[in-house]
């Protein structure tokens, strides 16, 4: 048996069987109060729970919460034995197998301590009821140790969950932070290059004025010189030409000049007129004889003349006395000019008269005056008309100016054309318009100021017979043969052009115009000639201020807000023919758009009528689809191949200007939105442009700028990656 070794008691097997049964059975159950009281006995919390170490949560317990019991609480019934099994354990602890053969080497312990009378162990019985209550009470412990732990868990999971909310919401925020700083990044990038282009290209516009500036000024100033030599010279050229006059007056009274001749004979002989003896020396008085003046010496050789007397000086005097006696053929020339003038003008009175009586309708009609004869009034039958204008024209033009003739003429057949009017009688009404018609070719400019007051009102009232049943779609059979709206329409435009020239004339025209029978004559129901003529007439409507007629009644913003919208419907829209079905031929359409093309861009000269065609909610949005459809015809190189490329030209061209001028009043998305498929008709058809190549078959007939017209639009409604795409898709093979 060993001795003690480092204060550790061992004990051998006699001393252990000596033992009474009650010691051991006391020992375990210390020893099982013991243990349970360890682990009874708890750390203090904090807020979020226990404080575990990285050593307490790698032996942790997970609790599933899926599971309605926790799946340790089987784990810690099954670790609490009962005695029987407890003691049985405890043995083996204690002293190993039975047949283990190493007994003698086992540590040694020390005896087990004595114990008194008072300390001793009680019976059996009492032993097993200490048992049982110490057994429960280490169950209850165990129990609520399961509960706080399976808190404690709950509590760490429940915190872990709201710590992958936070962070998931945080993650988040973060995403979002970081697209919208890349977003702004992009957007200040692409700001800066549209800024870092228009700054080139204002650059670049400055530096052309520049060089512009320059070479005028260099221009100038070569034009300066230029000028400056030419007036030294001028200036010295009248300086020398007054020195000369000054000299020729200075010298001129010295000048010896041959005396007037008193008679002028037939001929010549070289002598004075003094010198020669008109009667015999015998037949006059000796006195008379010797007071005679002394002529020419007797003899030849001894006749002496002096240096004054040379001919070269009588030369002289006759170049200066000639301008004198040419003075009386002066003015009677001039009077004969005068005399001529006024003839000339009675006979351009008389022309214009003669003129007018031999017109003709054509080869076929008799004369006109003839074709008169046969016409009176319902109300004066036994007058003709023939006889009205033969018997009123002596009277004009009398006691008034040679140009009133016309006017009076031409104010004549008006008045006689509305009374046939008001009678209801139209069967002559078109000879007085074709002779009017006539009258105004002759002379445009001087009768159409004067005559438009009565003949404007009376022409509509004419063409309206007409134009109403054909906007209606009635059907025309009376007035057909009679009355010829075309030949209105051309009388009307004739009178607008004779008063272009004054702005106070021509505005008076448009005053006189109904803003009805526009509307009415731009209807697809009337004949294409007709509406064509409507489109030149408007273009002389064009004013700062207002465009079609000037009405106060009629506000002038709705009106051609209605104008725009009846002929801006072609551009879109193939119309049918008059009273048919049948629609228009592509090449009178092709025809009648140019038209109207030229129409509008006639109207961006006026800032009233260019920003009514900006703000119109319709004519952006058609003039897009124009683009689109006649690209369309251009690429497939249709009869019409030329006109096709001309309407592009027109078309993007104003489209430029609208959009570039009042890009600021202009919502591109919503002047889209009114055709089907706007925006992508605008991206398509401007790209197409853009990327054209100018040597091409099918681009041959666009003008060279309608490409960089398409590319700064493109610029402007699409983003630089945008761009790059798309320059990607039309420039990849």
């Amino acid at each position: 048996m060993a001795g003690h070794d480092d204060g550790e008691s061992n004990y051998d097997d006699d001393d252990l069987d000596d033992l009474p049964s009650d010691a051991l059975i006391e020992l375990e159950n210390n020893a099982i109060q013991f243990t349970q009281a360890q682990r009874v006995k708890a750390a203090p919390s904090s807020d979020y729970g226990d404080d575990f170490e990285d050593e307490d949560l790698d032996d942790a317990v997970v609790i599933d919460e899926s599971r309605s019991t926790p799946a340790i609480v089987p784990t810690l019934r099954q670790t609490v034995p009962g005695p029987a099994i407890q003691h049985e354990q405890f043995r083996q602890q204690r002293y190993g197998m039975a047949n283990n053969s190493n007994l003698a080497n086992r540590q040694r312990y020390n005896p087990p301590p004595k114990f008194n009378e008072s300390s001793r162990l009680p019976t059996e019985p009492i032993v097993q009821h200490a048992d049982k209550v110490e057994q429960g009470t280490g169950e209850q412990a165990a129990g609520s140790d399961v509960l706080s732990l399976q808190r404690q868990v709950e509590e760490l999971l429940r915190e872990r969950n709201a710590l992958k909310e936070d962070l998931n919401a945080k993650a988040g925020e973060i995403a979002i932070v970081r697209s919208k700083q890349e977003k702004t990044v992009k957007e200040y990038e692409r700001e800066m290059a549209v800024l870092r282009k228009l700054n080139e290209d204002k650059l670049a516009k400055q530096q052309k004025s520049l060089e512009a500036a320059r070479i005028a000024e260099k221009n100038a100033a070569t034009e300066r010189d230029f000028i400056k030599q030419d007036l030294a010279e001028e200036s010295e050229r009248v300086r020398r030409l007054n020195r000369q006059k000054a000299a020729e007056k200075k010298d001129g009274p010295s000048v010896v000049t041959t005396p007037k001749k008193k008679k002028t004979f037939s001929h010549r002989d070289g002598f004075d007129d003094d010198e020669i003896e008109i009667l015999s020396p015998s037949k006059i008085s000796p006195s008379k004889f010797q007071k005679r003046n002394i002529g020419s010496p007797s003899k030849p050789g001894k006749r002496k003349r002096k240096a004054a007397e040379s001919p070269a000086g009588a030369l002289e005097v006759i170049q200066i006395d000639e301008p004198s006696a040419v003075v009386p053929d002066q003015k009677a020339t001039v009077l004969d000019e005068a005399i001529i003038a006024s003839l000339q003008i009675q006979d351009d009175r008389f022309d214009f008269i003669g003129t007018m009586l031999d017109h003709r309708i054509d080869s076929n009609h008799l004369r006109t005056l003839e074709e008169l004869g046969k016409h009176s009034l319902p109300s004066a039958p036994k007058e003709s008309f023939q006889s009205i204008i033969l018997g009123r024209i002596p009277e004009l033009g009398v006691k008034k100016s040679s140009k009133d003739l016309p006017i009076d003429f031409c104010e004549l057949l008006v008045s006689i054309w509305k009374s046939c009017l008001e009678e209801k009688y139209y069967k002559p009404i078109y000879l007085f318009m074709d002779m009017l018609s006539f009258a105004l070719e002759l002379k445009t400019s001087l009768i159409a100021p004067h005559i438009i007051d009565s003949l404007v009102p009376v022409t509509q009232l004419t063409a309206d017979l007409m134009v109403i049943p054909r906007f209606q779609r009635w059907p025309i059979k009376e007035f057909e043969n009679d009355i010829d709206v075309g030949v209105c329409m051309s009388i009307l435009y004739l009178a607008a052009q004779g008063c272009t020239s004054c702005p106070e004339h021509i505005t008076r025209f448009w005053k006189l115009f109904r803003y009805d029978f526009i509307l009415m004559l731009l209807s697809t129901n009337q004949q294409q000639a007709d509406f064509e003529v409507m489109l030149q007439l408007l273009s002389t409507s064009v004013f700062r201020d207002s465009f079609g007629a000037i009405h106060v009644d009629v506000p002038q913003d709705g009106q051609i807000s209605w104008i725009l919208d009846r002929f801006s419907y072609i551009l879109y829209e193939v119309p049918s023919l008059p009273m048919s079905n049948d629609k228009f031929n592509l090449v009178v359409l092709s025809k009648m758009r140019i038209q109207i093309l030229q129409l509008l861009t006639s109207m961006t000269r006026s800032p009233f009528a260019s920003k009514a065609v900006a703000i119109h909610p319709l004519v952006i949005g058609r003039l897009v689809s124009l683009i689109s459809d006649e690209l369309d015809l251009l690429y497939d190189y249709q009869p019409r191949h030329e006109e096709s490329a001309r309407i592009i030209s027109l078309a993007v061209r104003l489209l430029y200007h609208l959009v570039t001028r009042y890009d600021n009043m202009i919502d591109m998305q919503k002047k889209l939105a009114v055709i089907p498929g706007g925006s992508q008709k605008h991206l398509l058809c401007l790209s197409r442009l853009s990327f054209s190549e100018d040597n091409l078959v099918l681009e041959s007939g666009i003008g060279a700028d309608v490409a960089q017209c398409a590319m700064d639009m493109l610029d402007m409604s699409i983003t630089p990656e945008e761009g790059e795409a798309v320059q990607s898709a039309f420039t990849s093979p």
